[in-house]
């Protein structure tokens, strides 16, 4: 004889597969390109933020992807890199927003999907700050030498992360995720180097 589950019983594993499935839902009415270039301090994106997380992560195929280091996984890099193509366009396809298209120009220059990062050595403090731009996210870490030469023995103080977007090719600005505060960089013609806006000058090293 076939079972049937009490009528209670079945309404409440009814209502908690609903509450299971409501957890995991995505916005997908979000605009996803708008997400990516949206300036982080907007009204839209601050309304969004959550939204445009879990879309982003849907897409990419992972939990949360701001807790992605995409350069240390090859294929998660590759699918940031089309993501940001479609959204942002490339040198060849441009998207006509001046805007969007400014950040296209600087990541093969200071990107480091092209092997790039930055790093400022600060020796009377002991303080080594490394900067990443990784698509349109860019990431600031801050280790303490403790005395050391060696990366491997500093000390990691402070990790941040937020958007960031081109005003021209010599110049980007971006707003941290955890506090919302503002920063801008400015590169040199060669972009060899680049100084933030509180002076402070790091060096484009070539990691892979």
């Amino acid at each position: 004889m076939k079972k049937v589950l009490p009528f209670f019983l079945s309404i409440a594993i009814l209502i908690g597969c609903n509450e299971v499935s409501n957890k995991k839902s995505v916005d997908l009415s979000v605009d996803l390109c708008k997400c990516l270039t949206e300036p982080g301090n907007s009204e839209w994106a601050l309304e969004h933020k959550d939204a445009c997380r879990d879309a982003i992560s849907k897409e990419l195929g992972v939990d949360d992807y701001e807790k992605v280091n995409f350069s240390i996984d090859p294929e998660l890099n590759r699918k940031w890199d089309q993501l940001v193509q479609k959204c942002t366009g490339s040198n060849v396809v441009k998207t006509g927003v001046e805007e969007i298209d400014r950040n296209s120009e600087l990541v093969k220059e200071i990107g480091t999907a092209y092997g790039y990062i930055w790093e400022s050595i600060n020796i009377p403090e002991q303080l080594y700050t490394t900067l990443a731009f990784d698509g349109l996210v860019f990431r600031t870490t801050l280790y303490s030498m403790n005395g050391n030469s060696n990366s491997e023995d500093f000390t990691k103080v402070i990790d941040l992360s937020g958007k960031w977007k081109g005003i021209d090719k010599g110049s980007a600005e971006g707003v941290y995720s955890e506090n919302n505060v503002s920063v801008s960089w400015e590169f040199s013609e060669d972009y060899s180097s680049l100084t933030n806006g509180k002076g402070v000058v790091f060096q484009r090293i070539k990691v892979k």
